[in-house]
């Protein structure tokens, strides 16, 4: 063995001690191969693991040193071979779960189907709280076509299991069963839970939504569909058919209000227009329009038909003039905000906003979305000047406190950490009880404001609000990494590493590193390197590397 092991084999070293007693009946070379094999597997080093198994995998070897030897075939995706072991350990692992799911895994992946599907199920009645097991069990009565057990292994599981952040997946299966069963508000109700616990989740959203204009919710739909975009990045079948709903709830919305003398020539465009005869609709459309200028169905008729046309140029002037001429509405701002889902250069719309604003500088829509569309450009610069502008404005206490907040973020993001305080302190007063506010207030006195004392008291109220944000959970740890608690804020993040952020991945790496775990702070740093986004993640991301490579 080599003269001085380093902390984390030794850590597996005590491990091995704790976890396998009867090993040490054996012989001292097997206790030495098992140990160097654990690290070997822990470094990610499964070649040199498997060596280190199949120098003290003999007829007389301890029966425990499978435990290791299962997770690392498992690593190695060598399911045959699992497979072929199964007979030899089910019962002597029968009270083992993870070992029990390497045996689900294994039977799945050699096509063996239904002993995959009947182990899952029988395990499930035995371990009801392990999450690997019920989902597993889930997904085999759904492929027996029993979506009624289904529902009840995850409500067993759920019921019996404390509230974890992991646990979203769960509810967005559950919420999917229950539209197989055409049960639209139980769905409803489990996709809500689901963004709940991680509202940063894409394809939690895009359910939401469907679901949303199911029930003809079109308003509730549309946040959907545009916060799953927000998410995921382009996706123009998504993006097309948010452009149609929302003008079609523009119509309907505002029909209600106004009606035309004349709805048979409506209709008439109506038709021209689904027979894909656009100029002749834009034709006609202008024609009702002289007759009647105001009304919303033909206005919302003719943008679309411009945007068939991909007619960009007339697109924003005309939107530009009725923005102008009703500056307190904020209808054609979002029109124009949402022509982005449509193909249209965001730097035109922001051109076009900008165009309004050399009229109108104090117009508090037009400011608001120039600010988010530079936000999309990373223009953050001009993003805070026209965010400024809006806050100025005469506008409601709420918005204004997410205007306050969004400032706030923005200054951080640029390392300007005074800036950031003023705003959040300022988005405080305005909403005290807002928990984003709350929690990106206990980030800052966890980190650069150096009061433990504020950063727990803005936390708990985060918390209080929210008890399984994944984002909330993270400032948690973070302030129990900066009071030495080492092992809870470990607890903690362990939960969270599903949710692949840059920075709590990030967060869990100080923490190994603190416990001297320095090869899994290792592993945990590369799996954040291709997540971070922002300057102060890239400058913590450095930071890390240059501390790793110090070893």
């Amino acid at each position: 063995m080599k003269k001085k092991m380093t902390q984390a084999s030794t850590q597996i070293a005590c491990v091995a001690c704790l976890i396998i007693p009867s090993m040490f009946a054996t012989d001292a070379t097997q206790i030495h191969g098992y140990i160097w094999a654990n690290y070997k597997t822990f470094d990610g080093k499964h070649k040199n693991a498997l060596e280190w198994y199949n120098n003290i995998r003999s007829p007389k070897h301890s029966v425990y040193i499978n435990k290791g030897y299962l997770n690392l075939l498992a690593d190695a995706h060598q399911h045959k071979q699992i497979v072929q072991l199964m007979p030899h350990l089910k019962d002597t692992f029968a009270q083992d779960p993870d070992v029990q799911r390497i045996f689900v895994d294994a039977l799945t992946s050699t096509n063996k189907h239904k002993e995959a599907e009947k182990l899952a199920i029988t395990l499930s009645q035995s371990f009801k709280t392990h999450a690997d097991i019920a989902l597993r069990a889930a997904q085999a009565y759904l492929g027996r076509r029993e979506p009624e057990n289904a529902l009840l292994t995850i409500s067993a599981f759920l019921n019996n299991s404390p509230r974890r952040p992991n646990n979203f997946i769960f509810y967005f299966l559950q919420s999917h069963i229950h539209v197989q069963l055409n049960q639209l508000p139980h769905a409803l109700e489990s996709i809500g839970k689901c963004l709940d616990m991680h509202p940063h989740f894409d394809k939690g959203w895009l359910l939401s939504a469907s679901l949303h204009e199911k029930e003809g919710k079109i308003k509730e739909a549309i946040a959907g569909y545009r916060t799953f975009l927000e998410l995921s990045g382009n996706n123009n079948q998504i993006e097309q058919h948010l452009f149609g709903l929302m003008l079609r709830h523009k119509a309907i919305e505002n029909s209600k209000q106004q009606l035309l003398t004349y709805t048979l020539s409506l209709d008439n465009a109506l038709i021209l227009f689904k027979q894909q005869r656009y100029n002749e609709t834009l034709a006609y459309v202008n024609y009702l329009l002289k007759r009647c200028p105001d009304h919303i169905e033909c206005r919302l008729l003719k943008i679309q038909t411009l945007s068939k046309l991909k007619n960009h140029k007339e697109l924003t002037s005309t939107l530009g003039t009725w923005i102008i001429a009703d500056k307190k509405n904020n209808l054609w701002p979002q029109v124009l905000h949402l022509l982005a889902h449509d193909g249209m250069a965001q730097s035109d719309i922001l051109a076009a906003f900008e165009e309004v604003l050399k009229q109108q500088p104090d117009n508090q829509w037009a400011n608001l979305y120039a600010a988010d569309m530079c936000m999309r450009l990373e223009n953050k610069d001009k993003a805070m000047i026209y965010l400024k502008n809006a806050l100025a404005s005469n506008m409601d206490t709420t918005l204004k406190a997410k205007i306050a907040y969004q400032l706030a973020l923005l200054h951080y993001e640029e390392g300007d950490h005074n800036l950031m305080l003023t705003y959040l302190s300022s988005a405080h007063d305005l909403d005290s009880n807002c928990p984003h506010t709350n929690n990106a207030l206990a980030y800052y006195w966890a980190t650069k404001g150096k009061d433990i004392n504020k950063a727990q008291s803005f936390i708990a109220q985060a918390l209080h609000s929210d008890s399984a944000n994944p984002y909330f959970l993270d400032t948690k740890a973070l302030i129990l990494y900066k009071e030495k608690k080492y092992q809870e804020a470990q607890q903690i993040l362990e939960q969270l590493v599903a949710h692949n952020n840059g920075t709590m991945l990030l967060h869990l790496a100080k923490v190994h590193y603190a416990l001297n775990n320095k090869d899994v702070a290792g592993t945990f740093t590369q799996k954040a390197e291709p997540l971070v986004k922002n300057k102060q993640e890239k400058k913590a991301l450095h930071k890390m590397q240059l501390l790793l490579a110090q070893r």
